[in-house]
C-alpha cells in the first residue's frame, strides 16, 4: 500500500510494480509556459538524472514523465474543479508519467512522487488522481518569542511544500528589517534585507504565498513599549494598545504598513491583526469622542486601516473575535473588503461555533478564512510541545466543519507565545507532528488519520510501525510525544527533532516532579527538626534535582541546533528561572545540597 502526506485522493491499482530508476533515466518535460520553477524544482528531487524540455508552441497543461509519453490528453481524466493545483500521475513498469493544468498541480505531483520513490521499497504500478479541498493552506511562523535560524527557516518552507502547503501566515514583529522605524527592529535577531529576501524567494520557488502580518490595533507592545511611542497607548497599563482618537496613532500603523508592504509586492493579502483589543474607550477622548460606544470605536479606526491596505493593492485580513461581540447594525459598517479570519482554539463544538459566526460574517458581506492551532496557550504557558490531543482534536474538527462551509483558506496557526511580553511556549521543531496532520485533512478531508501516528513515523522519521509496536505495544496518536524518544534508536530521519522532543520530555519529567517538593517542604514545617522528615526530604530534593540538573546541558546542546545560542539561552533560562530561584533563597539557605560526587 502507498502510503502519503497529504494522502492522495484516488489510486488505483495496477498489474505488477515499477521498476527503480537508474541513473541512465531521462526526464522530459512539457509545458505550456516556462516555468523556471518546475524545472529547478526536478533537479533538485532527481539529482543526476538528465532533464529535457521539450518546446512550449502549441502545449496544453504541463507534464512530466521519466522513460515514458508526454501524452496532454490524460489532463481530461481531470475534472475542472481539480484541475487547480490537481494533478494525475501513473506509475507503470520503468515509466512515470504526471500530468496537470496548472504548474502548481505538476509541482505536488512531484512531492507525491518524491515521498513514494524514498518511503516505498517495492512501487506497485498505480494510477493516481490527486487535488487539494482547500484552495489555501497555510503555515504559520511566529517569531515574536523564539524561533529556528534563518537558514533552518528555508529548509523548513521547502518541507512545507513536501506536504503540498501553498502559504505561509508570518509574524515578524521585530524582526522585520525597518528602515523608518529601526529603533524597533530587534537589537540582535531582526532579519536583514537579504535574509528577508532568501525568505520570500524561497517560498516563491516552492509555490508558497507570504500572508505578512502587521499589527494594527493591539499586539503592538513591541513598538508601545519605546519612550518615543508608548504616549500613544489607550492607557498607560495597556501596553500595546493603541489609542485610536490620536492622529498620530492612525501615522505610526500606516508607516509601519507602508515598510512591510513595501517588502512583500507580491503577496496578495496582509493581515492587520487586530485582535485582543482590550481597552477601547478608557481613555477620556476616545469615551467622549465614541461615547463609550467600544464596538464602534473599534470598527472606526479598523475601517481606515483596511481602506489604507486596500488602496495599497492588497487583501486586508483581520481576526474576528472583537467583532463577534458586535451588533449586526455595527457590522454593517465594517468595510467589506477586508476579509475575516476566525480562530478558535479549544472546546468540542467548533462546527456550531465556526457555523454561526460564518453565517454572521458571510451575511455581512465578508469572505471569511480559519484558523485552527497546531500550538497555543492551552492553559499552560510552559508546555515544551503542543497539548497533543487538544491540537488533533482541534485540526480534526476544523477540517470538516471548513469543509462544509466551504471555507476555502485556512491557517495551522502555531503561535510561540501569548504577548511580546510573555513566556515562550516551546520549540516551533516540536510542532512538526501536528502541522503534517493539518497538511494532510486540509488537502484531503476523507483522509484516514485513524493511525496517522503510523504513517507520520513512517514518512518523516522512517521508522517501520511494526518496529514501533514491537517496542511499545500499543500507542494512539495523541501518544506520539510520549513515545518517540523511546524509538531514537530506529529513528532514520529528523533524527534531531526526536532528540529535541526527547530532551524536552526529560525536562518535563524532572521538572514537573520537582513542583510536587511543597508536600515535602509542609512536612518539615509541621515536623521541624525531625530526623525521618529531613531524609524524606533531602532524599527527594537530591533525586529530582538530579535529574533536572542532568537535562539542562542537554537542553542547552539541542536547542543551539537549531536556534540562534542567545535564543536558546533565552528559551532554557525560561524553563529554568524559576528552579534556580527557588534553590538560591530556598533550598540552599534550608542546607538542602546535592551529595558532592554527583555528576
Amino acid at each position: 500500500m502507498i502510503q502519503t502526506i497529504p494522502q492522495v485522493k484516488q489510486i488505483r491499482y495496477l498489474e505488477g510494480a515499477v521498476s527503480q530508476f537508474d541513473d541512465r533515466a531521462t526526464i522530459l518535460l512539457r509545458m505550456e509556459a516556462p516555468e523556471p520553477r518546475i524545472v529547478a524544482a526536478v533537479s533538485r528531487l532527481f539529482p543526476g538524472l538528465s532533464v529535457v524540455c521539450e518546446e512550449h508552441t502549441g502545449v496544453s497543461g504541463y507534464l512530466f514523465s521519466i522513460d515514458g509519453r508526454l501524452e496532454s490528453k490524460a489532463l481530461n481524466k481531470l475534472h475542472p474543479d481539480q484541475q487547480r493545483e490537481g494533478y494525475l500521475m501513473e506509475l507503470e513498469g520503468s515509466s512515470v508519467t504526471i500530468a496537470a493544468a496548472q504548474a502548481a498541480g505538476l509541482f505536488y505531483g512531484l512531492q507525491t512522487l518524491r515521498q513514494i520513490i524514498d518511503n516505498h521499497d517495492l512501487i506497485p504500478a498505480v494510477e493516481i488522481v490527486d487535488w487539494p479541498d482547500t484552495s489555501l493552506r497555510c503555515m504559520n511562523f511566529d517569531l515574536r518569542q523564539t524561533f529556528s535560524k534563518p537558514e533552518m527557516l528555508l529548509a523548513y518552507i521547502v518541507e512545507f511544500a513536501k506536504f503540498k502547503v501553498n502559504g505561509l501566515l508570518i509574524e515578524y514583529e521585530d524582526k522585520l528589517p525597518y528602515e523608518r522605524y529601526k529603533q524597533v527592529c530587534h537589537p540582535e535577531f531582526a532579519f536583514s534585507r537579504e535574509q528577508l529576501e532568501m525568505i520570500k524567494e524561497t517560498a516563491k520557488n516552492n509555490f508558497i504565498d507570504i500572508i505578512p502580518l502587521q499589527q494594527s490595533f493591539g499586539h503592538l507592545d513591541y513598538v508601545l513599549r519605546h519612550d518615543e511611542y508608548k504616549w500613544l497607548r489607550e492607557k498607560e497599563s495597556s501596553t500595546g494598545e493603541l489609542c485610536p482618537s490620536r492622529p498620530e496613532s492612525f501615522e505610526l500603523v500606516t508607516g509601519l504598513l507602508d515598510e512591510m508592504i513595501a517588502m512583500h509586492p507580491d503577496s496578495r493579502y496582509i493581515h492587520l491583526g487586530c485582535d485582543e483589543v482590550y481597552s477601547l474607550c478608557e481613555c477620556e477622548t476616545c469615551n467622549r469622542t465614541y461615547a463609550g460606544a467600544r464596538e464602534r470605536t473599534f470598527i472606526a479606526f479598523v475601517n481606515r486601516v483596511i481602506d489604507y491596505a486596500a488602496g495599497k493593492g492588497k487583501i486586508p485580513i483581520i481576526w474576528h473575535d472583537m467583532l463577534k461581540k458586535c451588533a449586526e447594525s455595527d457590522l454593517q459598517l465594517l468595510d467589506k473588503r477586508a476579509a475575516v479570519m476566525i480562530w478558535i482554539y479549544n472546546g468540542r463544538n467548533i462546527d456550531a461555533d465556526v457555523s454561526r459566526l460564518t453565517a454572521t460574517f458571510r451575511n455581512a458581506g465578508f469572505e471569511v478564512m480559519g484558523a485552527p492551532a497546531v500550538r497555543c496557550f492551552d492553559d499552560q504557558e510552559h508546555q515544551n510541545y503542543p497539548v497533543v490531543a487538544s491540537r488533533i482534536d482541534n485540526v480534526l474538527q476544523w477540517s470538516r466543519t471548513s469543509g462544509k462551509l466551504g471555507i476555502d483558506c485556512v491557517v495551522a496557526t502555531n503561535w510561540s507565545t501569548s504577548f511580546s511580553f510573555g513566556l515562550p511556549y516551546g520549540i516551533f521543531e516540536t510542532t512538526w507532528y501536528v502541522m503534517a496532520l493539518f497538511a494532510d485533512v486540509h488537502w484531503n478531508r476523507e483522509a484516514d488519520t485513524s493511525r496517522f501516528i503510523d504513517k507520520f513515523l513512517k514518512l518523516f522519521h522512517g521508522v517501520d510501525p511494526t518496529t514501533a509496536n514491537s517496542k511499545l505495544g500499543n500507542y494512539l496518536n495523541e501518544d506520539y510525544y510520549l513515545i518517540i524518544g523511546s524509538l531514537l534508536d530506529d529513528v532514520k530521519a529528523n533524527k534531531d527533532v526526536a532528540e529535541l522532543i526527547a530532551v524536552m520530555n526529560a525536562f518535563e519529567h524532572s521538572s514537573d516532579r520537582m513542583r510536587t517538593i511543597h508536600k515535602y517542604l509542609y512536612r518539615w514545617e509541621l515536623f521541624p527538626g525531625d530526623e525521618a522528615e529531613w531524609r524524606s526530604l533531602l532524599s527527594y530534593y537530591r533525586r529530582n534535582t538530579a535529574g533536572r540538573t542532568k537535562v539542562r546541558p542537554q537542553m542547552s546542546a539541542i536547542l543551539r541546533h537549531f536556534q540562534p545560542e542567545a535564543m536558546a539561552d533565552h528559551f532554557v533560562l525560561s524553563r529554568f528561572y524559576l528552579h534556580d530561584y527557588l534553590e538560591e533563597h530556598v533550598y540552599r539557605k534550608m542546607g538542602l545540597t546535592l551529595e558532592e560526587n554527583f555528576t
